[in-house]
């Protein structure tokens, strides 16, 4: 996603306002959404009205899926979304100045600045009815928190929204959610010389093949292949792996609103998002497939002990990701992900007291980072992720989605934990092993065909004669 067209109506502010910080605005604003809205248009004259005629709005995905839906006396029926749905969305947007005591701003979490932004599920739900309507601004460089494409063009991701406004109508949940952004002070990054000292050993590298998917990975650290711009494509066309994460947790598009673009030392964290819905397909085929029940515990904090790791990929294609460099803007990145205090994952910093939660996140459940329109290399993202993880002190838990690039990633991996290496001064199964043999891949690799050091019937004596050190 390029830069251009974020941040355009905030430009240099530290904070980002809610509808209700410009009295004429709110008074707008309550005046439109206290009137019944009982078809579609009346609902596209409503919005309308509270964009002044600039825009025109008919949210044709939306009466897709409610005609269709009416059609089959399905899920979410027309005379149910008017009667009940809608009016409860509406009546989120007015409770904004109750949720938030009248706060008027919020702070963006900055780029380069650590931080936390904590928010109740009825501020998230807030927020996200607010999106329904297109109210809330867009912050400086963050991406926009608005379902007016969806609404218009996008029937799946519809429903994926209408289920977590029906459950919430049910109950509104008393729990929150705390959204990070992590910072690696350039000090503590890890260069070419640190790895290629490392002593560190190689955490356990276990692959997890289809059904098996990383939303489904409870009490373990859960990748999100994330864009810089959080989210993704998520209220645009996208609806891949980020995107579908977001879709199915609705919570964690309250990230949009607020978290800028991240840097290659940046990542960011959501903890306590509930998951709503069930998909089947990717992509394109990308289905709804029903309501959740998220059964996850809640930790000391009252937060869902579920935490989701953000963290962009490099653009691989016209590269060379074998390249030093973007190896170890990699390492970082996956380390800046990964490296997270028990303040954040379990929210008891150690030493003050038992955690109420019995998940510890010892391990991280990852898979094809960067390896789909990114164009990675999916045995050296591996690698790469798995080094990363190590100096964290994370296990990898590897979901390789049936995908055959990822054909003999587990025996490879095995065969590296067990290889005896020259004793240069480096350990056998440490990082700086496998930084050395994943940095192999630039001779060994052609266009031809994968490289051999992956092919499940690599022995260990391979890696000993391929092996090189790369960072000195």
């Amino acid at each position: 996603m390029s830069d251009k067209g974020h941040g355009d109506e905030t430009k240099n502010q530290d904070f980002v306002a809610l509808p209700f910080d410009s009295k004429e605005r709110w008074d707008l604003i309550q005046k439109c959404l206290k009137k019944d809205m009982k078809n579609m248009e009346d609902l596209n004259r409503a919005i309308g009205e509270l964009h002044q005629g600039k825009v025109e709005f008919k949210n044709a995905a939306l009466a897709k899926v409610l005609k269709a839906e009416e059609e089959a006396e399905s899920f979410f029926q027309k005379r149910t979304f008017f009667a009940e749905i809608l009016p409860f969305i509406q009546s989120l947007v007015l409770k904004l100045p109750e949720a938030f005591k009248e706060r008027k701003r919020l702070e963006l979490l900055k780029i380069n600045h650590p931080g936390m932004r904590r928010f109740s599920s009825l501020q998230c739900a807030c927020l996200n009815a607010a999106a329904f309507f297109n109210l809330l601004p867009h912050g400086d460089r963050c991406p926009e928190l608005s379902f007016a494409f969806v609404l218009q063009y996008m029937p799946e991701k519809v429903k994926f929204l209408l289920n977590y406004f029906v459950r919430l109508r049910t109950k509104m949940p008393d729990r929150y959610v705390e959204i990070f952004r992590n910072v690696l002070p350039k000090e503590k990054a890890f260069d070419s010389e640190k790895l290629a000292e490392s002593k560190t050993p190689l955490k356990p590298f276990e692959v997890k093949k289809r059904p098996h998917m990383i939303e489904d990975a409870e009490g373990l650290l859960q990748a999100d292949f994330a864009n810089e711009w959080i989210g993704g494509g998520v209220l645009q066309t996208g609806c891949v792996q980020e995107e579908i994460l977001f879709m199915e947790k609705p919570e964690c598009l309250i990230s949009l609103f607020l978290c800028q673009v991240m840097q290659a030392n940046e990542s960011i964290t959501i903890v306590g998002a509930e998951r709503f819905s069930k998909h089947t397909g990717y992509a394109r085929s990308t289905k709804f497939a029903g309501s959740f029940e998220d059964k996850q515990p809640l930790d000391g904090k009252k937060r869902i002990s579920n935490v989701v790791a953000c963290y962009d990929a490099i653009i691989a294609r016209h590269t060379n990701q074998f390249s030093q460099g973007l190896m170890l803007r990699e390492v970082n990145k996956t380390y800046v992900a990964v490296a997270l205090g028990d303040e954040i994952t379990i929210g008891t910093k150690s030493g003050e007291g038992e955690a109420k939660t019995p998940y510890k996140f010892e391990a991280f459940a990852t898979g094809n980072w960067g390896c789909g329109a990114f164009g990675g290399d999916i045995p050296l993202k591996a690698m790469l992720q798995w080094i990363g993880c190590s100096e964290a002190g994370k296990d990898v838990v590897y979901f390789d989605f049936g995908d055959r690039r990822a054909a003999g990633l587990g025996e490879t991996a095995a065969n590296l934990q067990k290889a005896k290496v020259p004793s240069d001064g480096f350990g056998a199964s440490s990082v700086s092993t496998i930084v050395e043999a994943s940095i192999c891949l630039n001779s060994l690799t052609t266009s031809a065909k994968k490289p051999a050091l992956f092919r499940p019937e690599t022995r260990p004596e391979m890696w000993q004669h391929h092996m090189i050190v790369p960072f000195r």
